[in-house]
């Protein structure tokens, strides 16, 4: 019994079952409702919502429920399952469950567990390390970025949300098409639809110059930088040994002057074998 719990809930078994469950969720909105395909990978579901049932009861049997409970995936296990439950009695038609159908949809956040497999790659320590402190100084620069998206996205709002309100109708709807524009995507459609239905030729040409300017500021200069400095973060540390030893090799440097007597300058060349009268 012992054996048949562990290999149930083994990382590999969980893993195997979450992507059949994804797969089946997946395939089930490419079917017609009713068909036989639709009703295999409802029972598919049905088998995965038992199995995770099951998971979830023989981890907290076997550490109790305190242990269980301390684990972050183990309460979001939980708490799906819980939802889950009221699927269970649908195929018995007691009552309509489709209140509880989103939760089918939040089962797929389990593939989020996949993300245990990292463990196995080489350095993955290494690599998540690079990462937070990659997010770390990037922290500034993304203030930057967005803070000059908000007053572009603004601006763009006052000045040609009667003209183009698809794009800058609101300032929320401003944010997101400016962030297009710093993205590259389409930025010069924009300006050239609020020049053909500007009232002048100069509200044209001042929209053109106006998105040229975000381009180069929020697109040219504010992604590089972001970037530039991300990627200098997550690659600081492959330099870290290659420092470390010029530092080992300055240290031995230094003893081997500070044996022979010799300056740290330099200068004095090595010290005479005869002493101060020259050679013997």
């Amino acid at each position: 019994m012992n054996k048949f719990r562990d290999f149930l809930i083994a990382e590999k078994t969980v893993l195997t079952v979450i992507v059949i469950n994804a797969a089946g969720l997946l395939a089930a909105s490419s079917f017609t409702e009713g068909s036989l395909a639709d009703k295999i990978c409802g029972w598919v579901d049905y088998g995965c919502a038992i199995f995770f049932i099951f998971e979830a009861g023989f981890k907290i049997g076997r550490g109790g429920f305190r242990q269980y409970w301390k684990s972050g995936w183990n309460k979001f296990d939980f708490i799906i399952v819980a939802f889950s439950l009221p699927l269970l009695i649908e195929p018995l038609g007691i009552f309509d469950t489709s209140a509880f159908a989103v939760f089918l949809v939040l089962r797929l956040g389990r593939l989020f567990r996949l993300f245990r497999l990292l463990k196995f790659l080489p350095d993955q320590e290494h690599m998540l390390i690079g990462i937070k402190r990659a997010l770390r100084a990037s922290v500034a620069v993304f203030m930057a970025i967005i803070i000059i998206n908000l007053v572009i996205a603004v601006g763009g709002s006052i000045m040609f949300g009667k003209y183009a309100p698809e794009h800058f109708g609101n300032p929320l709807i401003a944010v997101y098409s400016t962030f297009k524009v710093f993205t590259m995507e389409g930025w010069y459609e924009i300006p050239d639809l609020l020049a053909e239905r500007a009232d002048n030729d100069w509200l044209g040409i001042f929209a053109r110059l106006y998105f040229v300017i975000a381009v180069v500021v929020g697109g040219i200069i504010g992604l590089s930088l972001a970037n530039a400095v991300f990627v200098d973060e997550m690659t600081m540390d492959n330099t870290e040994k290659l420092e470390d030893k010029v530092q080992l090799l300055l240290d031995e440097v230094r003893d081997l002057r500070a044996q022979l007597n010799v300056p740290s300058g330099g200068g004095g060349g090595p010290p005479s074998v005869g002493g101060p009268g020259g050679p013997a």
